[in-house]
């Protein structure tokens, strides 16, 4: 027997086609073997593919499944409310993190994520951190699943050229280095790293902000701030931070609609 699966290209965190992170959302009846959805995201070949039974949601890299992903999460609420025109209000996705809640509103999508809890390290600990970046860690936090690197200035972060094969081996399969802005319109700029799953660079990282927007907020004395992704497509976050959760509004746009086809 042969199946159809109604699938998606979308634009994350942005409104502009091309830039921000691209997700494939593909529409199930029911959940196909996990092999099966590894190797649809392989031929997919983007950071995030996200599948849909009904409200459940599962997110994949090219590699395997991850716990969280929030660009595919606003991509999947974008096809729900914005193609197929469901006007669904709040849509609530069932996940391997819980309860996710999305609200639209004039200023895009609201992801309404758990805070990524993180600790304070120091950098001295991990040396072959600063071997693979290049450059000298300001600060450093551990969080479950990646290191956040705290840099000295913006151009530091937009400058950096990991060594991917150093950093595919370290025994956490994430790295997020971070700085203040140097633009008045932003308060920090990030990049994300995660070779491991098969992503030398996220676009743009829902998750990270999750654990370095409480970071900054306590750091910059504010619940409501602006990051930028410093990819080569970039995109911009909206974060407010609250006790336990971190709310994150950006926008997508559709690239392209189609079918996969397997038997």
């Amino acid at each position: 027997m042969s199946l159809s699966l109604p699938t998606y290209y979308v634009d994350a965190f942005t409104d502009t086609l091309f830039q921000g992170n691209p997700a494939a959302v593909v529409l199930l009846e029911n959940w196909l073997p996990d092999e099966q959805l590894i190797a649809i995201a392989a031929e997919i070949n983007l950071s995030e593919t996200a599948f849909l039974v009904d409200s459940h949601i599962r997110w994949f890299t090219p590699k395997l499944e991850v716990k969280l992903c929030g660009h595919a999460t606003l991509a999947a609420a974008f096809v729900l409310n914005h193609v197929l025109k469901r006007n669904i209000q709040p849509l609530r996705f069932d996940s391997l993190s819980g309860e996710l809640v999305v609200t639209q509103s004039a200023l895009g999508f609201t992801l309404d994520f758990p805070i990524l809890d993180s600790t304070l390290s120091q950098p001295s600990e991990y040396p072959q951190l600063a071997e693979i970046l290049g450059v000298k860690i300001k600060e450093l936090w551990i969080a479950k699943d990646r290191y956040l690197c705290f840099l000295e200035n913006a151009q530091q972060v937009l400058n950096c050229q990991p060594d991917m094969l150093l950093l595919s081996q370290l025994p956490l399969p994430g790295l997020t280095i971070t700085a203040k802005s140097s633009d008045d319109n932003c308060d920090f700029v990030s990049r994300y790293f995660a070779p491991a799953k098969g992503i030398n660079e996220d676009p743009v990282t829902g998750t990270s902000h999750c654990a370095i927007a409480p970071i900054w907020a306590n750091r910059l004395q504010k619940s409501h701030l602006l990051g930028h992704q410093l990819s080569s497509r970039g995109g911009k976050v909206h974060c407010e931070v609250m006790t336990d959760r971190v709310k994150l509004t950006g926008n997508a746009t559709l690239f392209l609609t189609g079918s996969i086809h397997i038997s």
